[in-house]
């Protein structure tokens, strides 16, 4: 463990506060100065991109007047303008080109659906290799925008590479005074553009570096005047805990000269710090005093438990000489003490009386109300007529004087081990189920009634059901059918059905329980439990 917290420090210190900052501060300035240097590039390259766009406009307006309207009236197919004129005009517009620093000048005509170049300049290399374009010819290869100009009449640029090269373009559509549209256009090497954005970049970030270089100068002094105190402060509270929190007088002192000569907020931290030391001592003192208090609770909280489990009958067979019955039950609080009840008694030698609860709310409280209504149903049964007056006596007892406003639902029965006729009432809770012996699962018909506790003249009906040999009910809280898993649904009462139906015909009371819970808890996973579970299960084995 010595070794762990070692290397754990050891890390720490290799990647400190002033480390982080540093970090913080190069990834900043760097972004900082990245983004300056695109922006001050982007300028750039607007600005020299409209100067070449400039050229090339003024390159197609002087196009425009050397081949001019009347040229491209008298073209009508291949043959319309004689060859000589035609390379007299080339001849112009190739030394308009090369003084101009231009790739190309032309001029298109679309004859349908096919443009056609009836005026063009030539480079040298063509020129001496004859191999200029000559009139009329197809160009096969256009761009699109040079066809949207002949369609809308806008003027356009484009970018694009062909059999020529790469440029950069200008396309002017012009009307001329046949009410035929020409488009004079003019390219400038996309090598040309090239070379100018590559000195623009080269000095966005020799500006963005030194920017850089400056900005981590300036940062690394103001990073150590901040992390040397706060450094001597780490020191001073790491000391501070392995000493449980007593000053040293030298590490004190220490710490109020950086709280008196520091104006800012390191001296304002050194000053809290302080405080929070003499501070500290009092809470540990404090908290010694109710850490022991809590202990005591928790004391009597589980002597608590231990009562409320011992009021419950916890024996199974509870009753190892009868062959007519098996019961078996189990309560799963969700805190120490909860408000979940289930009980059972022999009336007499062949009737039995079973209940099973849940009080109103958790903890302390409910488990004060369910030990109180448990006690209530053991001793009414017993000397009650009917299921329905028990639950008539019990719900008078808890109404009166309950200044808490609690209540209690609750499920009784009286089962008559003879005939295996049982008769129940119901206060306000989920109705049992009933598994036959052949593995059919029913629910018994809900009976009339109210929860005990809320009014004290409340009436319940007494309702009856017959068990035949094998036959089992199977009573449960709302902590079952409502249990939550993470995802936050609910088990609901059809998955209890589900899950009694895959029991085994044959299966004991225990097993039914067990069963069922098993089947909860898979249910509900790491989840808290929510409420408390409790589950009895009664089987009639026949007279």
């Amino acid at each position: 463990m010595v070794d762990e917290s070692a290397e754990v420090e050891r890390r720490r210190l290799r990647f400190g506060l002033k480390a982080q900052l540093l970090l913080l501060l190069f990834v900043l300035n760097l972004v900082a100065a990245s983004v300056y240097s695109a922006v001050l590039f982007n300028i750039d390259r607007a600005a020299i991109l409209d100067g070449i766009d400039g050229r090339l406009r003024t390159a197609v307006l002087a196009v425009k007047e050397m081949a001019d309207d009347g040229y491209h009236a008298r073209i009508t197919g291949p043959d319309s303008i004689p060859w000589q004129e035609y390379d007299r005009l080339q001849y112009r517009l190739s030394r308009f080109a090369e003084g101009a620093d231009l790739a190309y000048v032309y001029t298109y005509m679309k004859f349908g659906d096919q443009i056609r170049t009836v005026s063009t300049s030539a480079t040298r290399d063509e020129i001496q290799n004859r191999k200029q374009v000559k009139f009329f010819t197809l160009y096969d290869t256009a761009p699109k925008p040079l066809y949207a100009s002949f369609a809308d009449g806008k003027v356009r640029f484009d970018e694009y590479r062909d059999s020529f090269g790469r440029f950069r373009s200008i396309y002017l559509p012009v009307r001329g005074v046949d009410d035929r549209t020409y488009v004079v256009g003019a390219d400038i090497d996309l090598a040309f553009v090239r070379e100018q954005t590559t000195k623009a970049l080269e000095t966005s970030i020799l500006i963005g570096a030194g920017m850089f270089a400056l900005s981590m100068a300036l940062g690394w002094l103001l990073v150590d005047r901040i992390v040397q105190p706060l450094a001597r402060l780490t020191l001073f509270t790491r000391n501070m805990g392995q000493r449980n929190f007593q000053p040293d007088e030298s590490e004190a002192a220490a710490m109020q000269r950086i709280g008196t000569t520091r104006s800012d907020e390191v001296g304002s931290l050194a000053e809290a710090m302080t405080a929070m030391i003499s501070r500290l001592q009092r809470y540990l003192v404090e908290m010694e005093q109710a850490t022991a208090a809590r202990e005591r609770v928790e004391g009597e909280l589980s002597a608590a438990r231990d009562i409320q489990v011992g009021m419950l009958p916890r024996r199974f067979p509870p009753f190892p000489a009868r062959r007519d019955i098996d019961i078996y039950a189990l309560l799963e609080s969700a805190k120490q003490v909860g408000g979940d009840l289930y009980d059972y008694v022999l009336v007499d030698e062949h009737r039995l009386f079973f209940v099973v609860g849940d009080v109103s709310g958790k903890g302390v409280p409910a488990a004060l109300f369910m030990a109180m209504t448990t006690t209530l149903f053991k001793a009414t049964a017993l000397s009650a007529a009917t299921i329905g007056d028990v639950m008539t006596r019990v719900n008078v007892e808890l109404s009166r004087d309950n200044a808490a406003q609690m209540f209690v639902t609750a499920f009784a029965g009286v089962l008559d081990l003879r005939t295996g006729r049982v008769d129940y009432a119901d206060g306000g809770h989920e109705p049992p189920f009933l598994r036959r012996a052949g593995g059919a699962i029913t629910r018994l018909p809900k009976a009339r009634g109210l929860a005990l506790g809320v009014v004290e003249e409340a009436e319940f009906e007494t309702a009856s059901c017959q068990l035949g040999a094998g036959d089992a009910l199977i009573l449960f809280t709302d902590g079952v059918s409502e249990a939550t898993n993470a995802a936050e649904d609910l088990y609901t009462i059809a998955r209890i059905e589900a899950a009694l139906s895959t029991a085994r015909p044959d299966s004991s009371a225990r097993g039914i329980a067990e069963g069922l819970a098993e089947d909860v808890r898979v249910f509900v996973g790491e989840a808290p439990q929510a409420d408390d579970v409790a589950i009895l299960v009664v089987r009639y084995e026949g007279a």
